[in-house]
């Protein structure tokens, strides 16, 4: 038996019925969606500033201003073992753009310019960039209510 018989059972509404259905399951996706990227953009106040915190063995070496930060930077952090990192500044992101490290991880990761991103870390040299609000607020953080 073939497919013939099952094909002729179908008719024009029964394949309208089943599109616009198909179309209608993504609409919760789009509305999510956009209430979403609306609620993003609410929070992110025009006063927050993001900072970049360089950390040497658990210990801040530095912080740097991202936001509103034109242009190119770039300096070195160097350790007493001659360990050294090369950190590049570019508009508002940060990342490193160079290491004696083995591995070269860190050099590898992808710049960082807000509070949600992963923070940027070369193991071999104990040395962690991260951004954080400079107001305590961060992008992932929600509001908690205490009630007594």
């Amino acid at each position: 038996m073939g497919i013939k018989p099952y094909l002729k059972m179908i008719r024009r509404w029964d394949i309208v019925i089943i599109i616009t259905l198909t179309l209608l399951s993504f609409l919760p996706l789009v509305i999510f969606t956009i209430v979403n990227a609306n609620q993003a953009n609410e929070t992110a106040s025009k006063d927050t500033v993001y900072v970049a915190v360089i950390s040497v063995d658990n210990k801040e070496y530095k912080r740097v201003k991202l936001t509103g930060h034109k242009g190119t930077d770039t300096f070195t952090v160097k350790q007493d073992d001659g360990d050294y990192n090369t950190i590049e500044v570019k508009d508002e992101k940060i990342r490193i753009s160079g290491a004696n490290c083995s591995d070269q991880v860190c050099v590898r990761m992808n710049p960082i310019g807000k509070p949600s991103d992963n923070p940027i870390i070369c193991i071999p040299h104990k040395l962690v960039i991260q951004v954080e609000a400079e107001n305590g607020s961060s992008d992932d953080e929600e509001d908690v209510i205490l009630s007594s």
